[in-house]
């Protein structure tokens, strides 16, 4: 099961994951939070993650080319070693934003705040 909270600023919004983004209500459940926000900056944190399958894979890839055509950016937060594995055998940390560390978050909450 896939929880999310959400934390939304003027400009930007931050989405916490937590469970597995795998095929079914989950991954639907993050596309659809993604798509009915008019933010064009978007943070999915990643932190609490335990599992990804190729359709969560596939999810993120909509959600970032989603973002570039609206002239955002969607950013991968703190993604657990499991993720970061996944992400690296599939060469998708060359084409998604993944920010490096929680201090890379907490910089996003600030910019978010500052925009405010």
């Amino acid at each position: 099961m896939l929880t999310i909270d959400m934390y939304s600023a003027p400009r930007a919004v931050t989405l916490v994951c937590c469970g597995r983004l795998v095929l079914g209500v989950e991954a639907e459940t993050l596309r659809c939070m993604a798509i009915a926000r008019p933010e064009r900056r978007m943070v999915v944190d990643m932190e609490a993650v335990e599992g990804i399958d190729a359709a969560g894979l596939g999810l993120l890839v909509e959600l970032h080319r989603r973002a570039v055509e609206r002239a955002g950016q969607l950013v991968l937060a703190n993604p657990t070693s499991r993720v970061r594995r996944l992400l690296a055998l599939t060469k998708l940390n060359s084409v998604l934003d993944i920010a490096p560390e929680s201090e890379e978050l907490r910089r996003l909450a600030q910019q978010q705040a500052m925009s405010a």
